[in-house]
């Protein structure tokens, strides 16, 4: 079922309620001794493995799910879901988009269809906080520095309200106001917060946190592979006899310690943002983000958060 679910681009399912980022410390401990040796790699192959991320990425269609648009003011269309029905399929269509991009990775074809099925799996929770987080970052509207923490507090652009770094209140209230909208009738207060109270505080956190390290789009696809590629052996059956999967396991963590030295380097290269332990350190923040979105049943949070949902409109079906 789950390689099937992969091929046909649906929801592999699944829950990651363990700690998997112990082994965060070894990466960081194996690669802070060879900087001099990370140098010599070939700077062209970095240039067009950064770029090649950043072309498949495509951040925008994944945050502007078609579950999360408006109705048309006008809507005498009979073949539009309704908002319920659409809310209803958003983990499918996460997952569709997920799914998409892993089949344009570069190292794609060097795995079996069942190990992207684990480790999509396992991951795509903090494949969704951590694209929010670097969208609501890379579109903010700032005056001065685009990372000064007194000037995230909300502001707003073209009328529209926008995401709180640091008050979880006001993303709250900018939560309800969006999900009204894509509802199309008013949703309380009250119940916004019981339902996603946690997870927007949570999320709020994260943002912050994530605002400070002044993350660019080079290193955020990189930290994108990386987390994707984290291989939990203990959620997924494998026996210790099994050899043929116990080889492609050491070949995820062969391309993820790939991906840690071309970020390494990056981020060598551009000293004025985060350092590689910062990031290091982030990342268990990220999973435990990604625990709560799990136990919850509005995926939808992060989306509706940092991005003003579309109305459908022209050929949306």
């Amino acid at each position: 079922m789950c390689n099937s679910a992969v091929r046909e681009d649906r929801m592999p399912g699944g829950r990651n309620g363990s700690a998997i980022y112990s082994l965060y410390k070894v990466i960081e401990e194996r690669h802070s001794t060879s900087k001099s040796k990370n140098t010599c790699l070939d700077e062209r192959s970095r240039w067009w493995l950064f770029q090649e991320l950043i072309d498949i990425d495509r951040i925008d269609k994944l945050i502007n799910l078609r579950g999360l648009r408006i109705a048309p003011l006008n809507d005498g269309r009979e073949d539009l879901a309704p908002a319920c029905q659409r809310l209803s399929r958003i983990g499918d269509e996460i997952v569709e988009q997920l799914v998409e991009w892993t089949k344009m990775l570069p190292f794609y074809c060097e795995l079996p269809v069942e190990i992207h099925t684990h480790l999509l799996t396992q991951r795509w929770a903090e494949l969704v906080l951590l694209s929010a987080c670097f969208y609501s970052c890379s579109t903010a509207k700032r005056d001065d520095s685009p990372y000064d923490e007194t000037a995230v507090s909300t502001t707003t652009v073209d009328g529209n309200e926008e995401v709180s770094f640091v008050d979880s209140a006001l993303n709250m209230r900018l939560l309800q106001k969006r999900l009204s909208a894509v509802m199309g009738k008013p949703i309380p207060l009250e119940h916004v917060t019981r339902e996603a109270g946690p997870l927007v505080e949570k999320f709020t956190s994260l943002l912050y946190s994530f605002s400070k390290m002044k993350i660019t789009p080079e290193a955020y696809v990189c930290i994108k592979a990386i987390t994707l590629l984290h291989y939990n052996t203990c959620s997924d059956g494998i026996e210790s006899g099994n050899v043929e999967k116990s080889v492609f396991v050491r070949k995820v963590t062969h391309i993820q310690d790939q991906f840690v030295k071309a970020l390494q380097i990056h981020l060598i290269q551009n000293q004025e943002g985060a350092r590689l332990s910062d990031i290091l350190t982030w990342l268990p923040m990220l999973h435990n983000a990604s625990s709560v979105l799990l136990h919850s049943k509005m995926f939808y949070v992060p989306f509706l958060i940092c991005k003003n949902p579309h109305r459908f409109a022209g050929q949306d079906q």
